[in-house]
């Protein structure tokens, strides 16, 4: 099969002919549609996650969707999943018995630090075909296009759960800082959300032009006029939730913007080496302000509701995916992401 893998830090992805893989016990074959191009992956492929780096040879892209190929010996199977069903592949594969698994918290089990395919431990999907534990994969027979649909398992996933661990509920303010996959699609989650208004706030006009599609109300350019004016004037008393999607999180701006007790939320990774956030300590006390991190989401139960989302409709994944590349683009499409031009791209792996 041709795989796209990694060749150390801040080496290109090579495409190359690798054997197919057999589904190992307890594991499900995948024939992979297509393949998110994530800013994590950037993280990997620059050696800034401590500790994390990829052996050579590793097989990036965690952000999944495709079609059941084979199982393994001894799947369980509790979705009744048939060969040829189209599925979503979580990055997040929970042990199902620990104690944050027990009280619905799989995202921060006890394991999942030691696998998740395309980042640790578990080939990803940057391939034609991966083979992944059962427990992530997720059914979603009632999507019509598959292709479209990996930015479920990352971009929409991380997004949702950042959304709900900061409490968001119809008619709260939300202001969104950064418009990649991650911040584009929390626009399109807080509209459908009933979240108002919805302040997005990139460098990038294209970006931001792009979101009001997604249900962005107003938009705020930090180059061209003072965010903490602009925002200010739209919510003076400042906004209930602002969730921070950059790579490299700093909360300069969030911190001005958030209202008392309001809550500011965290997913992106920084470098390990250098990225901090510093915070007055008194203005952070005395207003009563709240810091959360978000690591992705709760795979068994997240990632079924945002399947039933895009197929009822509310969530369009067509509009959060503007750049479609092949796998022989691989590189350029992690080139462009860097450069800031994507909302969310993908390499559609049926186009080989």
């Amino acid at each position: 099969m041709k795989a796209a893998i990694f060749k150390g830090a801040n080496a290109p992805l090579q495409l190359t002919d690798i054997p197919k893989p057999s589904p190992g016990e307890g594991e499900i074959l995948i024939r992979v549609a297509s393949t998110g191009v994530c800013h994590s992956d950037i993280h990997h492929m620059k050696g800034e996650l401590l500790g994390f780096m990829p052996p050579e040879g590793f097989i990036l892209g965690h952000e999944i969707s495709g079609w059941v190929e084979d199982f393994g010996p001894n799947v369980t199977n509790p979705y009744g999943l048939q060969k040829g069903d189209p599925v979503i592949v979580s990055w997040i594969v929970p042990c199902g018995k620990c104690r944050y698994c027990a009280s619905g918290k799989e995202n921060y089990c006890n394991n999942v630090m030691m696998k998740m395919p395309g980042l640790i431990g578990i080939n990803g999907g940057h391939a034609e075909y991966t083979s992944v534990p059962e427990i992530a994969v997720i059914p979603a027979r009632e999507i019509k296009d598959v292709i479209a649909s990996s930015p479920v398992s990352c971009a929409y996933g991380t997004a949702y759960g950042a959304l709900k661990t900061a409490g968001a509920s119809a008619g709260q303010s939300v202001v969104v800082i950064g418009t990649g996959g991650v911040g584009s699609a929390a626009i399109q989650l807080a509209s459908v959300m009933g979240l108002y208004p919805i302040i997005a706030v990139d460098v990038v006009d294209s970006k931001l032009a792009k979101v009001k599609e997604l249900g962005a109300t107003h938009t705020v350019n930090p180059n061209k006029e003072d965010p903490v004016g602009k925002i200010t004037e739209i919510l003076p008393e400042g906004a209930d939730i602002v969730y921070e999607t950059k790579p490299n999180p700093d909360l300069q701006i969030a911190f001005n913007v958030v209202n008392k007790s309001g809550t500011m939320v965290v997913t992106g990774l920084g470098n390990a080496t250098s990225s901090t956030i510093n915070l007055m300590t008194n203005l952070f006390v005395g207003r009563g302000l709240k810091v959360v991190g978000s690591l992705g989401y709760r795979p068994r139960i997240d990632l079924p509701e945002l399947v039933r989302m895009v197929a009822s409709g509310k969530l369009d994944v067509k509009k959060l995916v503007t750049h479609v590349y092949r796998p022989d683009e691989i590189n350029t499409a992690y080139e462009n992401l860097e450069k800031g031009l994507h909302l969310r791209a993908i390499i559609d792996w049926t186009k080989l």
